[in-house]
């Protein structure tokens, strides 16, 4: 019978991350939400047929650079400078005022563009996914944040095991560079490795974890800010055991391979939700 495993080193270092994460986001939306307005102003999103057909196109967009290696790296790497660019501005500008954030964070963008270090590229990582996913959190209302973990996580289940179109877009980024997720080691000191050391690396000393399984639970996480700040930092902590969770499944699956790891998060973020609503 196969040992269960726990990799308890490595859930630490995936739990600094993600938890990071969620801290930085969970305070930029809170020290945000005073100028966001009434709740049924900036919290009603409609998603209609328009929107539909923009996502369908945009998902194609992404599927057919994803197969073609010359366009996507330098697609693949535009779009993360700018999801770094922006996180990073927002989250600036809660401490620093106009236009000292935004140059602050070009400067920031630059280094992140040229550096080689795991510890760079994955502070980069939650500064562009604390920043977007406190903005967008606040802009949704609680129901379509439900919405999104649900429909998405069924998405995130079909692209992995059924298509696998998920699988090969996530092998593209990684052969172009832009690794749109953290880089996870095994071991802390691998934090402070090369990226391309982490690159070879990956599935046997570094994992990778998607920018989706991270974004997700914290924009809904944000959009409950504005409601109750208890609420959203139990509903944190319950994405964070469906991070452990996720991470448990990983390790003792009979044949490692790549998994569909939102959906065991959502899970336990949507708990953690129903949880909150009787503290």
């Amino acid at each position: 019978m196969k040992n269960f495993l726990i990799g308890l080193s490595l859930f630490i270092n995936e739990a600094i991350l993600f938890g990071l994460t969620l801290a930085v986001g969970l305070y930029t939306a809170y020290s945000r939400s005073f100028n966001f307005g009434d709740i049924s102003e900036y919290g009603a999103v409609k998603f209609t047929p328009t929107d539909f057909v923009i996502l369908i196109v945009l998902l194609a967009a992404i599927f057919f650079v994803a197969r073609h290696k010359r366009i996507a790296s330098f697609s693949f790497k535009l779009f993360l400078l700018l999801i770094v660019f922006s996180g990073t501005q927002v989250i600036l500008g809660t401490f620093i005022p106009s236009p000292l954030n935004l140059a602050t964070a070009i400067v920031f963008t630059f280094i992140f563009s040229i550096g080689r270090s795991v510890l760079l590229h994955n502070l980069g990582i939650i500064l562009g996914i604390g920043g977007i996913g406190a903005v967008f959190g606040l802009s949704i209302s609680i129901e379509f944040g439900l919405l999104l973990l649900v429909v998405l996580s069924l998405y995130d289940i079909i692209a992995v095991y059924v298509t696998k179109h998920m699988v090969t877009m996530a092998k593209s980024m990684i052969e172009s560079g832009a690794v749109f997720g953290f880089l996870i080691p095994l071991k802390f000191r691998g934090f402070f490795y090369g990226k391309e050391e982490a690159k070879a690396g990956i599935g046997e000393n570094f994992m990778v974890l998607g920018s989706g399984d991270i974004a997700l639970p914290l924009i809904f996480a944000a959009s409950l800010v504005r409601v109750s700040m208890m609420s959203a930092v139990i509903t944190a902590v319950f994405s964070l055991l469906g991070l452990f969770l996720t991470h448990v499944i990983f390790l003792n699956q009979e044949k490692r391979r790549a998994m569909a790891a939102l959906p065991p998060i959502a899970t336990m973020t949507i708990i953690g939700y129903m949880v909150s609503l009787f503290v």
